[in-house]
Protein backbone atom coordinates (compact mmCIF):
# COMPACT_ATOMS: atom_id res chain seq x y z
CA UNK A 1 0.00 0.00 0.00
CA UNK A 2 1.23 3.60 -0.50
CA UNK A 3 2.49 5.39 2.05
CA UNK A 4 1.09 8.65 1.08
CA UNK A 5 -1.92 6.70 1.63
CA UNK A 6 -1.26 4.90 4.95
CA UNK A 7 -2.62 8.01 7.33
CA UNK A 8 -6.09 7.88 5.45
CA UNK A 9 -8.88 6.12 6.68
CA UNK A 10 -10.29 3.73 3.85
CA UNK A 11 -13.54 4.49 4.48
CA UNK A 12 -12.45 7.85 3.31
CA UNK A 13 -11.69 6.55 0.32
CA UNK A 14 -15.34 6.29 -0.61
CA UNK A 15 -15.08 10.49 -0.75
CA UNK A 16 -11.91 10.50 -2.88
CA UNK A 17 -12.97 8.64 -5.83
CA UNK A 18 -16.79 10.94 -6.43
CA UNK A 19 -17.33 10.63 -9.89
CA UNK A 20 -15.21 6.93 -10.55
CA UNK A 21 -17.49 4.78 -12.27
CA UNK A 22 -17.19 0.88 -12.71
CA UNK A 23 -19.51 -1.79 -13.39
CA UNK A 24 -21.21 -4.42 -11.06
CA UNK A 25 -19.88 -7.19 -9.42
CA UNK A 26 -22.52 -9.93 -10.71
CA UNK A 27 -24.57 -11.83 -7.79
CA UNK A 28 -23.07 -15.20 -8.27
CA UNK A 29 -19.43 -14.23 -8.11
CA UNK A 30 -17.21 -16.25 -4.93
CA UNK A 31 -16.00 -12.41 -3.69
CA UNK A 32 -19.26 -12.11 -2.33
CA UNK A 33 -18.61 -15.08 -0.01
CA UNK A 34 -15.01 -14.13 0.26
CA UNK A 35 -15.43 -10.67 1.54
CA UNK A 36 -18.30 -11.58 3.77
CA UNK A 37 -15.49 -13.83 5.42
CA UNK A 38 -13.55 -11.07 6.03
CA UNK A 39 -16.24 -9.17 7.31
CA UNK A 40 -16.89 -12.21 10.33
CA UNK A 41 -13.09 -11.86 10.97
CA UNK A 42 -13.19 -8.58 12.03
CA UNK A 43 -11.07 -7.23 8.75
CA UNK A 44 -14.25 -4.97 7.57
CA UNK A 45 -16.06 -2.21 9.60
CA UNK A 46 -17.42 -0.11 6.31
CA UNK A 47 -18.95 -2.72 4.31
CA UNK A 48 -22.68 -2.27 3.54
CA UNK A 49 -23.27 -5.41 1.25
CA UNK A 50 -27.00 -5.63 2.32
CA UNK A 51 -27.73 -3.71 -0.80
CA UNK A 52 -26.35 -5.77 -4.07
CA UNK A 53 -24.91 -6.13 -6.73
CA UNK A 54 -21.47 -4.10 -5.17
CA UNK A 55 -19.82 -2.31 -7.68
CA UNK A 56 -16.71 -3.62 -8.65
CA UNK A 57 -14.90 -0.16 -7.06
CA UNK A 58 -16.93 -0.64 -4.10
CA UNK A 59 -16.03 -4.47 -3.39
CA UNK A 60 -12.14 -2.91 -4.12
CA UNK A 61 -12.71 -1.07 -1.46
CA UNK A 62 -13.27 -3.48 0.93
CA UNK A 63 -10.30 -5.12 0.00
CA UNK A 64 -7.95 -2.58 0.56
CA UNK A 65 -9.94 -1.79 4.08
CA UNK A 66 -8.97 -5.41 5.03
CA UNK A 67 -5.10 -5.49 3.63
CA UNK A 68 -4.51 -2.50 5.75
CA UNK A 69 -6.07 -3.47 8.78
CA UNK A 70 -4.36 -7.27 7.97
CA UNK A 71 -1.20 -5.42 8.02
CA UNK A 72 -1.90 -3.46 11.16
CA UNK A 73 -2.67 -6.69 13.03
CA UNK A 74 -0.19 -8.83 11.93
CA UNK A 75 -2.31 -11.05 10.42
CA UNK A 76 -1.21 -14.83 9.92
CA UNK A 77 -3.91 -17.04 9.10
CA UNK A 78 -3.04 -19.09 5.70
CA UNK A 79 -6.42 -19.10 4.65
CA UNK A 80 -7.26 -15.27 5.57
CA UNK A 81 -4.33 -13.97 3.55
CA UNK A 82 -4.70 -16.45 0.58
CA UNK A 83 -8.14 -15.23 0.40
CA UNK A 84 -6.63 -11.38 0.00
CA UNK A 85 -4.24 -12.47 -2.26
CA UNK A 86 -7.00 -13.81 -4.79
CA UNK A 87 -9.25 -10.50 -3.89
CA UNK A 88 -6.72 -8.39 -4.96
CA UNK A 89 -5.81 -10.55 -8.13
CA UNK A 90 -9.50 -10.37 -9.66
CA UNK A 91 -10.12 -6.39 -8.65
CA UNK A 92 -6.39 -4.92 -9.40
CA UNK A 93 -7.57 -1.89 -11.95
CA UNK A 94 -9.64 -1.19 -9.23
CA UNK A 95 -7.37 -0.90 -6.39
CA UNK A 96 -5.22 0.97 -8.75
CA UNK A 97 -7.55 3.23 -9.74
CA UNK A 98 -8.36 3.74 -5.75
CA UNK A 99 -4.56 4.10 -5.12
CA UNK A 100 -4.09 1.72 -2.71
CA UNK A 101 -1.06 -0.32 -5.17
CA UNK A 102 0.93 1.52 -7.66
CA UNK A 103 0.30 0.93 -11.34
CA UNK A 104 -0.98 2.58 -14.17
CA UNK A 105 -4.48 3.88 -14.44
CA UNK A 106 -6.60 3.25 -17.06
CA UNK A 107 -9.11 5.57 -17.74
CA UNK A 108 -10.73 3.76 -20.55
CA UNK A 109 -10.87 0.51 -21.82
CA UNK A 110 -12.72 -2.51 -23.81
CA UNK A 111 -12.64 -5.68 -22.10
CA UNK A 112 -14.39 -8.04 -24.80
CA UNK A 113 -14.63 -11.18 -23.15
CA UNK A 114 -13.95 -11.48 -19.48
CA UNK A 115 -14.24 -14.63 -17.04
CA UNK A 116 -15.59 -17.50 -20.11
CA UNK A 117 -17.91 -20.56 -18.30
CA UNK A 118 -19.29 -23.82 -19.42
CA UNK A 119 -21.66 -25.36 -16.96
CA UNK A 120 -23.14 -28.76 -16.98
CA UNK A 121 -26.59 -29.41 -14.74
CA UNK A 122 -27.77 -32.77 -14.91
CA UNK A 123 -31.15 -33.99 -13.12
CA UNK A 124 -33.10 -36.90 -13.45
CA UNK A 125 -36.66 -34.77 -13.24
CA UNK A 126 -37.03 -31.41 -14.02
CA UNK A 127 -35.53 -28.94 -11.58
CA UNK A 128 -37.07 -26.01 -9.75
CA UNK A 129 -33.52 -24.59 -8.75
CA UNK A 130 -33.50 -21.34 -6.73
CA UNK A 131 -31.66 -18.06 -7.09
CA UNK A 132 -30.63 -18.60 -10.83
CA UNK A 133 -31.50 -15.55 -12.59
CA UNK A 134 -34.70 -16.78 -13.56
CA UNK A 135 -32.83 -19.65 -15.63
CA UNK A 136 -35.15 -22.73 -16.35
CA UNK A 137 -33.71 -26.24 -16.28
CA UNK A 138 -35.35 -29.64 -18.72
CA UNK A 139 -34.48 -32.59 -17.35
CA UNK A 140 -31.42 -34.74 -18.24
CA UNK A 141 -28.90 -32.70 -19.60
CA UNK A 142 -28.33 -28.86 -19.80
CA UNK A 143 -25.41 -27.08 -21.01
CA UNK A 144 -24.44 -23.30 -20.73
CA UNK A 145 -21.29 -21.53 -21.88
CA UNK A 146 -21.33 -17.59 -21.78
CA UNK A 147 -18.69 -15.18 -20.90
CA UNK A 148 -19.06 -11.55 -20.16
CA UNK A 149 -17.72 -7.91 -21.85
CA UNK A 150 -16.82 -5.05 -19.89
CA UNK A 151 -15.81 -1.17 -20.97
CA UNK A 152 -14.97 1.94 -19.52
CA UNK A 153 -15.05 5.34 -21.14
CA UNK A 154 -12.97 8.16 -18.58
CA UNK A 155 -14.52 7.45 -15.54
CA UNK A 156 -17.96 8.33 -15.67
CA UNK A 157 -19.12 6.04 -18.17
CA UNK A 158 -19.04 2.00 -17.98
CA UNK A 159 -21.00 -0.95 -19.83
CA UNK A 160 -21.28 -4.73 -19.34
CA UNK A 161 -22.70 -7.22 -21.22
CA UNK A 162 -23.16 -11.15 -20.39
CA UNK A 163 -24.64 -13.23 -22.80
CA UNK A 164 -24.98 -16.90 -22.29
CA UNK A 165 -25.20 -20.07 -25.16
CA UNK A 166 -28.61 -22.26 -24.06
CA UNK A 167 -29.07 -25.72 -24.73
CA UNK A 168 -30.15 -29.01 -23.27
CA UNK A 169 -30.63 -32.85 -24.13
CA UNK A 170 -34.36 -32.45 -24.06
CA UNK A 171 -35.15 -29.46 -25.94
CA UNK A 172 -34.24 -29.09 -29.64
CA UNK A 173 -33.95 -25.75 -29.37
CA UNK A 174 -30.91 -23.84 -28.63
CA UNK A 175 -30.47 -20.21 -28.27
CA UNK A 176 -28.34 -17.63 -27.00
CA UNK A 177 -29.43 -15.10 -24.15
CA UNK A 178 -28.85 -11.92 -22.30
CA UNK A 179 -28.72 -12.96 -19.03
CA UNK A 180 -27.57 -9.02 -17.80
CA UNK A 181 -26.60 -6.07 -19.68
CA UNK A 182 -26.38 -2.25 -18.79
CA UNK A 183 -24.64 0.77 -18.94
CA UNK A 184 -23.93 3.19 -16.73
CA UNK A 185 -23.18 6.96 -16.14
CA UNK A 186 -22.10 8.80 -13.04
CA UNK A 187 -23.20 11.94 -11.92
CA UNK A 188 -21.25 13.12 -8.66
CA UNK A 189 -21.92 10.33 -6.36
CA UNK A 190 -24.45 9.18 -8.00
CA UNK A 191 -24.49 6.35 -10.87
CA UNK A 192 -27.72 5.92 -13.19
CA UNK A 193 -27.65 2.40 -14.77
CA UNK A 194 -30.09 1.51 -17.57
CA UNK A 195 -30.42 -2.09 -19.10
CA UNK A 196 -30.87 -5.50 -17.52
CA UNK A 197 -29.05 -6.52 -14.39
CA UNK A 198 -30.27 -8.55 -10.74
CA UNK A 199 -30.91 -6.63 -7.09
CA UNK A 200 -30.69 -8.04 -4.23
CA UNK A 201 -32.31 -6.34 -0.75
CA UNK A 202 -31.22 -7.91 2.48
CA UNK A 203 -28.85 -10.01 4.66
CA UNK A 204 -29.97 -13.64 4.19
CA UNK A 205 -27.96 -16.02 2.46
CA UNK A 206 -30.78 -18.82 0.81
CA UNK A 207 -33.46 -15.55 -0.25
CA UNK A 208 -34.56 -12.60 0.74
CA UNK A 209 -38.44 -11.38 1.06
CA UNK A 210 -38.62 -8.59 -1.00
CA UNK A 211 -35.53 -8.49 -3.82
CA UNK A 212 -33.17 -11.64 -4.40
CA UNK A 213 -32.18 -13.01 -8.02
CA UNK A 214 -34.52 -16.11 -7.83
CA UNK A 215 -36.35 -14.01 -11.11
CA UNK A 216 -35.14 -13.13 -14.01
CA UNK A 217 -32.80 -9.58 -14.09
CA UNK A 218 -35.25 -6.66 -14.72
CA UNK A 219 -34.86 -4.31 -17.40
CA UNK A 220 -34.90 -1.37 -15.66
CA UNK A 221 -33.80 2.27 -14.87
CA UNK A 222 -32.11 2.21 -11.70
CA UNK A 223 -30.42 5.09 -9.66
CA UNK A 224 -27.94 5.22 -6.37
CA UNK A 225 -25.00 6.13 -4.88
CA UNK A 226 -22.58 2.87 -5.15
CA UNK A 227 -20.47 3.92 -2.19
CA UNK A 228 -21.35 5.09 1.25
CA UNK A 229 -22.05 8.66 1.82
CA UNK A 230 -22.59 11.19 4.81
CA UNK A 231 -26.01 12.43 5.94
CA UNK A 232 -26.17 15.91 6.61
CA UNK A 233 -26.83 17.44 9.83
CA UNK A 234 -28.43 15.05 12.69
CA UNK A 235 -29.05 12.75 10.10
CA UNK A 236 -25.15 11.91 10.69
CA UNK A 237 -25.92 9.49 13.45
CA UNK A 238 -27.45 7.40 11.05
CA UNK A 239 -23.83 6.61 9.90
CA UNK A 240 -22.92 6.34 6.00
CA UNK A 241 -25.97 6.02 4.06
CA UNK A 242 -26.50 3.87 0.85
CA UNK A 243 -29.70 4.40 -1.62
CA UNK A 244 -31.43 2.83 -4.59
CA UNK A 245 -34.59 3.34 -6.75
CA UNK A 246 -35.66 1.25 -9.79
CA UNK A 247 -38.35 1.07 -12.33
CA UNK A 248 -39.01 -2.04 -14.27
CA UNK A 249 -41.91 -2.88 -16.45
CA UNK A 250 -43.05 -6.44 -15.93
CA UNK A 251 -43.78 -9.11 -18.77
CA UNK A 252 -46.84 -8.85 -21.22
CA UNK A 253 -48.11 -12.47 -20.03
CA UNK A 254 -49.58 -11.75 -16.92
CA UNK A 255 -53.22 -11.08 -15.56
CA UNK A 256 -52.35 -7.07 -16.05
CA UNK A 257 -50.24 -7.37 -18.26
CA UNK A 258 -46.83 -5.19 -18.50
CA UNK A 259 -47.64 -3.78 -14.89
CA UNK A 260 -44.84 -1.20 -12.97
CA UNK A 261 -42.54 -1.87 -10.87
CA UNK A 262 -41.05 0.24 -8.66
CA UNK A 263 -38.46 0.00 -5.57
CA UNK A 264 -36.96 2.27 -2.90
CA UNK A 265 -34.09 0.83 -0.39
CA UNK A 266 -32.24 2.98 2.16
CA UNK A 267 -29.05 1.27 4.07
CA UNK A 268 -27.79 3.13 7.03
CA UNK A 269 -24.50 1.46 9.29
CA UNK A 270 -24.87 3.95 12.66
CA UNK A 271 -22.10 1.78 14.05
CA UNK A 272 -19.33 -0.63 12.41
CA UNK A 273 -21.36 -3.38 14.20
CA UNK A 274 -24.83 -2.60 13.16
CA UNK A 275 -26.76 -2.48 9.64
CA UNK A 276 -29.91 -1.25 8.63
CA UNK A 277 -31.89 -1.34 5.87
CA UNK A 278 -35.13 0.22 4.74
CA UNK A 279 -37.08 -1.66 1.21
CA UNK A 280 -40.13 -0.41 -0.16
CA UNK A 281 -41.53 -1.99 -3.51
CA UNK A 282 -44.85 -0.48 -5.50
CA UNK A 283 -46.60 -2.63 -8.60
CA UNK A 284 -48.95 -0.72 -10.53
CA UNK A 285 -50.49 0.51 -14.10
CA UNK A 286 -50.03 -1.68 -17.01
CA UNK A 287 -52.76 -2.91 -19.50
CA UNK A 288 -56.82 -1.95 -18.44
CA UNK A 289 -55.56 0.21 -14.91
CA UNK A 290 -55.51 3.94 -14.43
CA UNK A 291 -52.58 5.67 -16.26
CA UNK A 292 -50.17 7.40 -13.67
CA UNK A 293 -48.26 10.65 -14.32
CA UNK A 294 -45.47 12.25 -12.03
CA UNK A 295 -47.75 13.52 -9.59
CA UNK A 296 -49.51 10.47 -8.95
CA UNK A 297 -45.88 8.19 -9.20
CA UNK A 298 -45.42 10.30 -6.11
CA UNK A 299 -48.41 10.46 -3.54
CA UNK A 300 -48.40 6.26 -4.37
CA UNK A 301 -45.11 6.49 -1.71
CA UNK A 302 -47.48 8.36 1.29
CA UNK A 303 -47.71 5.49 3.71
CA UNK A 304 -51.88 5.28 3.79
CA UNK A 305 -53.98 2.41 3.15
CA UNK A 306 -52.51 0.31 -0.09
CA UNK A 307 -55.37 1.08 -3.01
CA UNK A 308 -56.99 -1.45 -5.34
CA UNK A 309 -54.88 0.07 -8.22
CA UNK A 310 -51.59 -0.65 -6.90
CA UNK A 311 -49.71 -3.69 -4.81
CA UNK A 312 -47.24 -2.30 -2.15
CA UNK A 313 -44.49 -4.17 -0.07
CA UNK A 314 -42.55 -2.19 2.50
CA UNK A 315 -39.82 -3.93 4.72
CA UNK A 316 -37.12 -3.90 7.57
CA UNK A 317 -33.80 -5.65 8.27
CA UNK A 318 -31.58 -5.56 10.22
CA UNK A 319 -28.26 -7.27 10.92
CA UNK A 320 -25.80 -7.38 13.98
CA UNK A 321 -22.02 -8.63 14.27
CA UNK A 322 -20.41 -9.27 17.41
CA UNK A 323 -17.19 -10.47 18.23
CA UNK A 324 -16.64 -12.95 20.61
CA UNK A 325 -13.82 -13.55 23.27
CA UNK A 326 -10.62 -15.67 22.79
CA UNK A 327 -12.35 -18.87 25.19
CA UNK A 328 -15.53 -19.17 22.53
CA UNK A 329 -15.29 -21.90 20.27
CA UNK A 330 -16.18 -18.85 17.48
CA UNK A 331 -14.39 -15.46 16.06
CA UNK A 332 -17.64 -13.93 16.04
CA UNK A 333 -21.26 -13.79 15.48
CA UNK A 334 -23.87 -12.50 13.16
CA UNK A 335 -27.51 -11.55 13.87
CA UNK A 336 -29.73 -10.97 11.27
CA UNK A 337 -33.70 -10.67 10.09
CA UNK A 338 -35.81 -9.50 7.25
CA UNK A 339 -39.22 -8.53 7.58
CA UNK A 340 -41.86 -7.20 5.22
CA UNK A 341 -45.36 -6.53 4.87
CA UNK A 342 -48.35 -5.73 3.02
CA UNK A 343 -48.71 -1.93 2.73
CA UNK A 344 -52.46 -2.02 3.47
CA UNK A 345 -52.77 -1.27 7.59
CA UNK A 346 -52.86 2.44 7.46
CA UNK A 347 -48.80 4.20 8.18
CA UNK A 348 -47.70 0.59 9.26
CA UNK A 349 -47.69 -2.49 7.28
CA UNK A 350 -49.59 -5.98 7.97
CA UNK A 351 -49.57 -9.30 6.97
CA UNK A 352 -45.75 -9.98 7.62
CA UNK A 353 -43.30 -12.44 6.04
CA UNK A 354 -40.01 -12.96 8.02
CA UNK A 355 -36.52 -14.53 7.95
CA UNK A 356 -34.19 -14.63 10.67
CA UNK A 357 -30.25 -15.91 10.55
CA UNK A 358 -27.36 -16.83 12.53
CA UNK A 359 -24.43 -16.90 11.14
CA UNK A 360 -21.13 -18.25 13.38
CA UNK A 361 -17.93 -17.30 11.58
CA UNK A 362 -14.56 -19.55 12.28
CA UNK A 363 -16.02 -22.11 14.64
CA UNK A 364 -12.93 -23.83 15.68
CA UNK A 365 -11.13 -20.97 15.69
CA UNK A 366 -8.53 -22.04 12.54
CA UNK A 367 -10.07 -19.87 10.00
CA UNK A 368 -11.36 -22.38 7.82
CA UNK A 369 -15.28 -23.43 8.89
CA UNK A 370 -18.33 -20.83 8.66
CA UNK A 371 -21.44 -21.90 10.10
CA UNK A 372 -24.93 -20.64 9.16
CA UNK A 373 -28.41 -21.25 9.96
CA UNK A 374 -31.39 -19.76 8.08
CA UNK A 375 -35.29 -19.30 8.83
CA UNK A 376 -37.96 -18.02 6.40
CA UNK A 377 -41.87 -17.62 6.76
CA UNK A 378 -44.34 -16.64 4.38
CA UNK A 379 -47.66 -17.88 6.18
CA UNK A 380 -49.88 -15.80 7.71
CA UNK A 381 -51.83 -17.04 10.62
CA UNK A 382 -55.45 -17.06 9.94
CA UNK A 383 -54.81 -15.34 6.59
CA UNK A 384 -54.11 -18.06 3.95
CA UNK A 385 -52.57 -16.80 0.78
CA UNK A 386 -51.52 -13.40 1.78
CA UNK A 387 -48.33 -12.84 0.79
CA UNK A 388 -47.14 -12.53 -2.54
CA UNK A 389 -50.41 -12.06 -3.83
CA UNK A 390 -52.99 -9.46 -5.03
CA UNK A 391 -56.80 -9.36 -5.82
CA UNK A 392 -56.31 -7.49 -8.85
CA UNK A 393 -52.39 -8.01 -9.58
CA UNK A 394 -53.23 -11.74 -9.60
CA UNK A 395 -50.27 -12.70 -11.32
CA UNK A 396 -48.63 -11.78 -7.57
CA UNK A 397 -45.41 -10.54 -6.72
CA UNK A 398 -43.62 -12.79 -9.32
CA UNK A 399 -41.51 -12.01 -13.11
CA UNK A 400 -41.95 -14.51 -15.35
CA UNK A 401 -43.55 -17.04 -12.89
CA UNK A 402 -40.93 -16.78 -10.51
CA UNK A 403 -40.91 -14.96 -6.93
CA UNK A 404 -39.13 -11.91 -6.89
CA UNK A 405 -37.88 -12.32 -3.31
CA UNK A 406 -38.02 -15.61 -1.71
CA UNK A 407 -37.94 -18.57 -3.40
CA UNK A 408 -40.23 -20.23 -1.19
CA UNK A 409 -43.18 -18.17 -2.27
CA UNK A 410 -46.64 -18.13 -0.46
CA UNK A 411 -47.76 -20.02 2.55
CA UNK A 412 -44.22 -21.65 3.09
CA UNK A 413 -41.23 -21.84 5.41
CA UNK A 414 -37.94 -22.64 5.10
CA UNK A 415 -35.14 -23.82 7.36
CA UNK A 416 -31.39 -23.95 5.73
CA UNK A 417 -28.39 -25.11 7.69
CA UNK A 418 -24.75 -24.61 5.91
CA UNK A 419 -21.38 -25.22 6.70
CA UNK A 420 -18.53 -23.95 4.68
CA UNK A 421 -15.05 -25.57 5.32
CA UNK A 422 -11.78 -24.17 3.42
CA UNK A 423 -10.23 -28.39 3.09
CA UNK A 424 -7.07 -25.74 1.83
CA UNK A 425 -6.33 -22.29 0.72
CA UNK A 426 -7.69 -23.00 -2.77
CA UNK A 427 -10.42 -25.74 -2.01
CA UNK A 428 -13.51 -24.84 -0.62
CA UNK A 429 -16.29 -27.95 0.82
CA UNK A 430 -20.31 -26.62 1.46
CA UNK A 431 -22.30 -28.67 3.10
CA UNK A 432 -26.16 -27.72 3.47
CA UNK A 433 -29.43 -28.88 4.34
CA UNK A 434 -32.40 -27.48 3.38
CA UNK A 435 -35.88 -28.00 4.43
CA UNK A 436 -39.24 -26.34 2.34
CA UNK A 437 -43.00 -26.59 3.35
CA UNK A 438 -45.53 -25.43 1.58
CA UNK A 439 -49.39 -24.44 3.07
CA UNK A 440 -47.93 -25.53 6.64
CA UNK A 441 -51.19 -25.18 7.88
CA UNK A 442 -52.88 -27.46 5.74
CA UNK A 443 -52.67 -31.44 5.38
CA UNK A 444 -51.11 -33.01 4.09
CA UNK A 445 -47.93 -30.55 3.90
CA UNK A 446 -46.21 -30.64 0.92
CA UNK A 447 -42.56 -30.82 2.60
CA UNK A 448 -39.31 -31.02 0.20
CA UNK A 449 -35.76 -31.78 1.71
CA UNK A 450 -32.48 -30.90 0.42
CA UNK A 451 -29.20 -32.06 0.78
CA UNK A 452 -26.10 -30.58 -0.94
CA UNK A 453 -22.69 -30.79 -1.57
CA UNK A 454 -20.45 -28.76 -3.53
CA UNK A 455 -16.92 -28.18 -3.60
CA UNK A 456 -15.07 -25.25 -5.41
CA UNK A 457 -11.66 -25.41 -6.21
CA UNK A 458 -9.08 -22.22 -7.20
CA UNK A 459 -6.34 -23.14 -9.29
CA UNK A 460 -2.83 -21.61 -9.42
CA UNK A 461 -3.62 -20.58 -13.57
CA UNK A 462 -6.78 -18.91 -12.89
CA UNK A 463 -8.92 -21.47 -13.41
CA UNK A 464 -12.37 -22.37 -11.15
CA UNK A 465 -13.86 -25.64 -10.84
CA UNK A 466 -17.19 -25.67 -9.17
CA UNK A 467 -19.12 -28.85 -8.79
CA UNK A 468 -22.03 -29.83 -6.56
CA UNK A 469 -25.00 -32.69 -6.08
CA UNK A 470 -28.12 -32.38 -4.54
CA UNK A 471 -30.83 -34.59 -3.53
CA UNK A 472 -34.40 -33.68 -3.24
CA UNK A 473 -36.71 -36.02 -1.05
CA UNK A 474 -39.88 -34.54 -1.68
CA UNK A 475 -43.63 -35.85 -0.05
CA UNK A 476 -46.74 -34.83 -1.57
CA UNK A 477 -45.15 -33.07 -4.02
CA UNK A 478 -43.01 -33.49 -7.01
CA UNK A 479 -41.25 -36.74 -7.16
CA UNK A 480 -37.41 -37.35 -5.66
CA UNK A 481 -34.23 -35.99 -7.58
CA UNK A 482 -30.96 -35.83 -8.29
CA UNK A 483 -29.50 -33.14 -9.36
CA UNK A 484 -25.63 -32.55 -10.53
CA UNK A 485 -23.78 -29.31 -11.12
CA UNK A 486 -20.50 -28.87 -13.06
CA UNK A 487 -18.50 -25.43 -13.49
CA UNK A 488 -15.76 -24.36 -15.50
CA UNK A 489 -14.42 -20.43 -15.03
CA UNK A 490 -11.64 -19.14 -16.47
CA UNK A 491 -10.60 -15.98 -14.80
CA UNK A 492 -8.79 -13.24 -16.54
Amino acid sequence: MRNALGSIPLIGLAFLCSGFVSTNVRLDHWSYDAVDKLIGWGLIDSAMITTKPVSRLEMARHIAEAEEKAQKVGEKNEIILALLTRLKKEFKGELIALGVIDGEIIEGFIKPVEDPYIKYVFADKKPDLENQRGDVFDRQSNYRVGFASRAKFSDVAAFYLHPEYVDSSSDPDSNVELIEGYGKLAVGDVEIEVGKDSLWWGPGYQGSILMSHNAEPFKMVKVSNPRPLPLPWIFRLLGPFKAAWFLTELEKDRTISEAKLTGLRLNFKPHPAFEMGLSRVIMFGGSGMPSVDAWDYLKMWQPKREEEQTNQLAGLDVSVLLPLGDSMPAKSIKLYGDFAGEDEAGWLPSNWARLFGVQLNDILRTGRTDLRVEYADSHVPGEPDVFYTHSVFRSGYTYKDRIIGHHMGTDARDFLVRVTHYLTEDMILGVEFDREVRTPWSRPRQTTDRLGLDLTLFTQNSWQLRTGYRYEDSKNGPPDNHIFLLELIHDF
